[in-house]
């Protein structure tokens, strides 16, 4: 008798086994069809032309006419985003993405001529970014609210100024490392009207001028 219900478990612990492997093996199955999908960049930065109400190829020979100017560009990759001759891009949103990364409008008459990140030397080109970080609401300003606990806007990159920088990049679906390159952003004193690319989609730039955008932008 002993003997008997020895097998009987036996045998259900074989059965046992057997269900939790066919599970775990139907698991990693129906995981591994799942594939890893980049993230989108944010609508918030990059929308679609307003006159169009889709995202489509934009037409490089297409051009607005009207005294310009060409931005110039330092980021280096391929060209995977550009809006239409037109369009007007606010402080906060994408000009254009290389290799899938915006080119973001800011605010500012000081041209974005190095990288800045935690421990880079003081200047005006920090207080520059840190305005705009407060102005698009990732910090709160310490010269408004009186805490100390805030943004002071100044020419000194803080902890503070390091963490913002993250969450501004996280909002945009990139890896968040606290450090600004160059390429990064285009600082401007008013927001711009795109007059003509200089671009194509898919071509792979390393500098020059991506777009040229109008002095005297239409109503």
């Amino acid at each position: 008798m002993r003997k008997t219900l020895t097998t009987i478990l036996v045998l259900l612990l074989s059965i046992a086994c057997v269900v939790v492997i066919v599970i775990g093996i139907s698991g990693t199955s129906k995981k591994s069809n799942s594939l890893d999908i980049a993230t989108p960049i944010s609508t918030r930065v990059i929308t679609p032309s307003a006159s169009s109400g889709k995202a489509s190829q934009p037409d490089e020979h297409a051009f607005l006419e009207g005294p310009s100017q060409r931005l110039i560009n330092v980021a280096a990759g391929t060209v995977t985003w550009l809006p239409k001759p037109g369009d007007r891009i606010e402080f906060g949103t994408a000009l254009y993405a290389v290799d899938h990364k915006p080119v973001i409008l800011m605010e500012g008459s000081l041209p974005m001529y190095r990288d800045i990140a935690y421990k880079v030397s003081d200047g005006p080109d920090v207080a520059q970014l840190e305005r705009n970080l407060v102005n698009l609401g990732y910090v709160a300003d310490e010269a408004a609210t009186g805490s100390s606990s805030d943004l002071t806007v100044d020419y000194h990159v803080t902890p503070l100024t390091e963490s913002s920088i993250k969450l501004w990049q996280l909002s945009l679906g990139l890896t968040s490392t606290g450090v600004v390159k160059q390429g990064d952003v285009v600082f401007r004193p008013e927001t711009v009207q795109v007059s003509e690319l200089h671009a194509a989609l898919g071509e792979v730039i390393e500098a020059g001028s991506v777009l040229s955008v109008l002095l005297n932008p239409q109503e």
